[in-house]
């Protein structure tokens, strides 16, 4: 599982958590619905949240924040009117500053519960950022929220939210934001069997490459990870996660956030590391990860080569 790659992964920190490429099968208009903590009516905190105008990255006129509290959530919370039940990519716009929070709680309330996705605020402040694709119900409620119960330190920071009717038909996602990493860096080869090991920060959005059931990894060699069924019967591992998006036993949609890429279990820096599985058999992941890059069909997992991807 240990990475090869020597290279710095400091200019990839600005695209980590940018949103995903998805590959559809047919178009279909998208609703978007923006909601800004000076929204009326749209905002509900408690007197721990304070009020801002110091940044310029912000959306609208301010932005909330609070202090870390290891001892209660007290989310500050969007409350998003939801056109109709269905697939979403989340989005959130804060600025990021040094001293602000590097791991600060967002919270998805998905019709099968909330979900948590940390969010290292120190980076990609002024723009959208994809939390990923969640399914949420129809209606009228809080849908978003900003939880002050992390370990991470510094302030905490709620700014606006926005939700985008997910694409009908998407069938594949890369496993990367697609400006993470550039198209070379997806057929490397792995360093002692069929595999690929992609060098992003820690904190990079990690999503489902197709719909299927994922089961959590967590060992002392994958680290914190992910296999993930897919509905073609082949098993998707993600391994080195600095955190889970997502429960054992949940069903996901291409391009949904599925974790955080880290540096835990046997690796030498942070990393994703990709496999493919059919059966017992480790097949080649490069040529799939090369055909999502370019926006084509990938081909079928069972057809993949098992060998000539490897130091």
């Amino acid at each position: 599982m240990r990475t090869g790659h020597a290279r710095s992964l400091a200019i990839l920190a600005a695209a980590a958590l940018a949103a995903p490429i998805l590959l559809t099968a047919t178009p279909a208009s998208a609703a978007t619905v923006t909601v800004d903590n000076a929204t009326v009516g749209r905002f509900t905190a408690s007197a721990n949240w304070g009020t801002s105008t110091w940044s310029a990255d912000r959306q609208g006129p301010d932005y909330r924040f609070a202090t870390p509290d290891t001892t209660a959530s007290d989310v500050a919370w969007f409350k998003v009117d939801v056109p109709s039940a269905g697939n979403y990519l989340v989005e959130v716009f804060y600025p990021a500053d040094s001293g602000y929070n590097n791991a600060t709680p967002f919270v998805v309330a998905t019709t099968g519960g909330n979900q948590s996705v940390p969010v290292n605020q120190r980076g990609n402040g002024g723009r959208w950022v994809a939390l990923g694709t969640f399914p949420l119900a129809a209606g009228d409620y809080n849908a978003v929220g900003v939880s002050r119960w992390t370990s991470g330190t510094g302030y905490v920071v709620a700014d606006a939210v926005r939700i985008t009717t997910a694409t009908a038909g998407t069938s594949f996602s890369l496993p990367l934001p697609r400006t993470a990493l550039p198209r070379s860096e997806y057929d490397d080869p792995h360093h002692d069997y069929p595999a690929i090991d992609l060098p992003v920060p820690t904190g990079t959005a990690a999503y489902a490459v197709r719909a299927g059931t994922v089961v959590r990894i967590d060992d002392s060699s994958c680290g914190q990870g992910i296999n993930l069924t897919g509905t073609d019967g082949a098993i998707y591992t993600y391994c080195h996660f600095f955190a889970w998006s997502v429960a054992s036993g949940a069903t996901v949609t291409a391009g949904q956030r599925i974790g955080s890429t880290g540096n835990t279990g046997n690796s030498t820096g942070p990393h994703l590391h990709c496999g493919i599985r059919t059966g017992s058999t480790r097949r080649c992941p490069q040529n799939f990860l090369l055909a999502l890059y370019d926006g084509a069909t990938p081909p079928a997992a069972s057809s993949l080569p098992t060998s000539g991807c490897s130091y």
